[in-house]
């Protein structure tokens, strides 16, 4: 029980620091490394060793998997260039600049030691970078390189290091042989990522239960790297493939059930893993530093040459693979000023620490070259980090996703409901509804595609009334709530009960507030020329909304009962008939006022 505590401890620390971060703008993975750092030189905090294998096989795969499965396939195909000249050319640059250098610095160090510890500083972490650049709003291609860069580079680095490290004892290394391993590691693990994410794929479509998937969802990653280890290829890359294909395939594959689940879990896992391998660098700076003997000359001579080389080498190498090659044809091209942001982006994490740690302990210079590990962690996390946000802003690459953001889901709105309207053309055709039948699905469809309305006035009008239901809806579902805790507590209703009716308000209430969001931002977008004409004399629509409330509690704004206007997702399936009531109770508003026609390019009369 006792060794649990420490964890339990690191764990609150942890949530504790990273939340204060968040309050205080500051980026998180920068105070976890500082903050460990002090508590270190704490008597009696105890010491915390992250060992190879801890990283390698328990913090990386989930991380790597959590990462792959939320990217997007699709981009990543489109900017699969610019990705595999930064994870697999930049890491190999910048490995055998690194040992050139410290080469010359420590004449007598095997080239192979240099070569490795080249490796181990050599890919950079992008949880910090990608966290920075989506707050500042890096362009999303950007963001696109840098995460794909960072799913693939940790195998570039990895395999190195492996071939390092069997050459350091050797007498003479082998190049074919080390092209060789390489190349293996990297299609082997391309061929056994691309044919267990398909297995499980099917594994997930034919489960059905959304604990069982979120299970199996948690275990794929540790599986995934064990067989890519297993079959001496590499683990990262069999990991990173099967989580593209499970994140890629999942729209169509699992119940929406699944996926709320799914997500939740991986979020809150994702969180905390993310903060304790920051925190785990911290912690351990001291123990590294200490074991160093700083008498001799060449060690701060080294531990600087190794941090500016890491430094330059990324922005220099960077600028030629671009001037030779240029980042990707056509729209998928990466400007100058595109890549003097990467090339800043440069923040080393845990697994440049976790690699260093294998390094054998019989290797000349063991301890410099921990050290150097470690000093280029927090120089870059520091230097990088902190300067980012301003080199970004500087290079004037901010972009603002939220008008394409809107414009995205509007088309995609859009396109569903025309693609409704030909469905049920059809279905009418066939003569599988009726005309009214028809007339109310098409009612449906169009009131879900207000925003394209072509009256912008009306549209405005409309999505204000669904904001101001929106909200008086929220106000009774907590009022629903609170008597339903109340007869629980006075034992009226039982825990079994309150948890089947609490997980039906929770639903309902996560979609009214993302409703109320998505409104809100169409409303924030709309010209402005529409709204002057529309905006009301205070706010008397929502004034008389909260006095109803207010007056009677059970009713709404029609007078309707909480019953009577039960939310359809919750009363299970119903006849086509009763999509004008589904209309009417999705958004409080009369299912008269939406047009009858095709949903684009239609507005209320």
């Amino acid at each position: 029980m006792e060794s649990l505590l420490p964890v339990i401890g690191l764990i609150v620390g942890v949530l504790m620091v990273t939340t204060l971060a968040a309050r205080y703008n500051a980026p998180a993975p920068i105070v976890l490394v500082v903050v460990g750092f002090a508590v270190s030189f704490i008597p009696g905090v105890p010491t915390f060793a992250a060992s190879p294998d801890l990283v390698l096989y328990v913090l990386l795969p989930p991380l790597l998997f959590s990462a792959a499965f939320e990217s997007s396939a699709v981009a990543i195909r489109q900017l699969i260039r610019p990705i595999l000249q930064m994870s697999v050319v930049l890491v190999l640059l910048t490995a055998f600049t690194v040992a050139a250098v410290l080469k010359l610095v420590l004449p007598d160090l095997p080239f192979a030691a240099a070569v490795a510890l080249g490796a181990i500083v050599a890919p950079p972490d992008a949880v910090a970078a990608v966290a920075v650049g989506r707050k500042v709003g890096l362009p999303r291609r950007l963001v696109t390189v840098l995460e794909g860069e960072s799913l693939f580079n940790d195998a570039t680095s990895l395999v190195t290091l492996k071939v390092a490290i069997a050459a350091i004892g050797a007498t003479s290394l082998s190049w074919g042989s080390a092209l060789g391993e390489f190349g293996w590691a990297a299609l082997g693990g391309l061929a056994i990522g691309t044919a267990l994410g398909y297995l499980l794929s099917f594994v997930r479509r034919i489960a059905g239960s959304p604990l069982t998937v979120t299970v199996l969802s948690l275990v794929s990653p540790f599986a995934a790297y064990a067989i890519g280890e297993e079959a001496h290829v590499s683990g990262v890359i069999v990991v990173v493939v099967v989580g593209l294909i499970l994140g890629h395939r999942s729209p169509l594959e699992v119940a929406a059930s699944v996926r709320l689940t799914e997500a939740a879990n991986w979020a809150a896992l994702r969180f905390a893993l993310e903060g304790l391998v920051f925190a785990l660098i911290g912690l351990q700076l001291w123990e590294i530093v200490n074991d160093l003997d700083t008498n001799q000359y060449h060690v701060f001579l080294a531990i600087f040459a190794v941090v500016a080389t890491v430094l330059v080498s990324r922005p220099l190498w960077l600028s030629v693979i671009h001037l030779l090659t240029r980042l990707g044809p056509g729209s998928t091209t990466v400007g100058p000023r595109g890549v003097a942001a990467l090339s800043w982006a440069g923040m080393r994490g845990v697994v440049s620490l976790a690699a260093a740690q294998t390094l054998p302990v019989d290797t000349p210079y063991r301890a410099l070259l921990l050290v150097c590990t470690t000093t280029v962690i927090i120089g870059t996390l520091v230097l990088q980090g902190l300067s980012l946000p301003w080199v970004i802003r500087r290079l004037g690459v901010v972009e603002d996703h939220r008008a394409d953001d809107l414009q995205q889901r509007t088309d995609a709105h859009a396109r569903a409901a025309e693609e409704v309207n030909s469905r049920v053309d059809a279905m009418l055709a066939a003569g599988e509804v009726s005309d009214h039948q028809a007339d109310l699905m098409r009612r449906w469809a169009s009131m879900r595609d207000w925003r394209n309305w072509d009256d912008d006035a009306a549209s405005r009008e409309f999505g204000r009334r669904l904001s101001v239901v929106s909200d008086w809806r929220l106000r009774l579902l907590a009022i629903e709530r609170s008597v339903i805790v109340q007869m629980r507590n006075d034992s009226e209703l039982t825990e079994e009960v309150l948890a089947e009716m609490q997980r039906d308000l929770d639903l309902e209430e996560a979609l009214l507030e993302r409703r109320s969001e998505a409104v809100d931002g169409h409303l924030d977008e709309a010209p402005e020329r529409a709204a002057d004409n529309l905006e009301p004399e205070g706010d008397s629509t929502r004034e008389d909304v909260d006095t109803k409330t207010r007056q009677d509690p059970d009713t709404g704004p029609s007078g309707s009962t909480m019953r009577d206007r039960e939310d359809p997702a919750d009363s299970g399936p119903r006849d086509v008939e009763d999509v004008g009531d589904l209309t009417e109770d999705a958004a409080g508003i009369d299912a008269s006022e939406v047009p009858t026609g095709d949903a684009r390019g239609s507005s209320p009369a």
